[in-house]
């Protein structure tokens, strides 16, 4: 089989979520010469899925070698960066994934999470009441399929209700009652 029919029988195991298999078949692909950049950050994705960190950021460096211009890259690397409670890294590449690409909603949020479990309220604060609206219109399409965010956003709401004994964000109670919704989602 040709490098990129191995690239879609990996992705279409991912699909099957048969992460296993879908790990093996990327890896083929990558060995076979399949495109880098989707081939390592397709892995990757599948890495972050399986909680396997330190290969996923790997990939996921891979990708941004071989295409510095995206913004997914960036972006699931920092979510890896937040697996690992890295979160001043993790800012750096949502950051960078909004330079690329300024009206992604989930980096942004992903971004404010961070911030805020660094104890940066001010900055969490800005980017949670321009993200919020975003979340109340997509509320379905806002999703987190891993839970690392939603994981992380806990912890927050924990500071911003008070249950936690650290300085808390000024989000109003609308801005609340929105989190809260997009928390409790299943």
């Amino acid at each position: 089989m040709e490098p990129q029919g191995m690239l879609r029988a990996a992705q279409l195991l991912f699909v099957e979520e048969k992460d296993k298999e879908s790990i093996e078949a990327y890896t083929k692909a990558i060995e076979a010469g399949a495109d880098p950049y989707v081939s390592h950050l397709s892995r990757g994705v599948v890495y972050v899925k399986t909680r396997e960190v330190d290969k996923a950021l790997e990939d996921f460096n891979n990708a941004i070698n071989a295409n510095n211009q995206s913004f997914r890259a960036y972006f699931y690397r920092g979510m890896a960066y937040m697996m690992r409670g890295e979160f001043e890294k993790a800012i750096e590449d949502f950051t960078v994934a909004l330079n690329l690409k300024t009206n992604y909603a989930m980096a942004k949020f992903s971004r404010a999470v961070s911030f805020a479990r660094l104890g940066r309220y001010d900055e969490a604060s800005k980017d949670m009441l321009v993200v919020i609206p975003q979340m109340e219109e997509g509320l379905q399409n806002f999703s987190d399929s891993y839970g690392i965010v939603r994981t992380e956003m806990w912890k927050v709401m924990a500071q911003i209700s008070g249950e936690s004994k650290t300085p808390t964000m000024e989000l109003g109670e609308k801005e609340m009652d929105a989190l809260k919704k997009w928390l409790r989602q299943e």
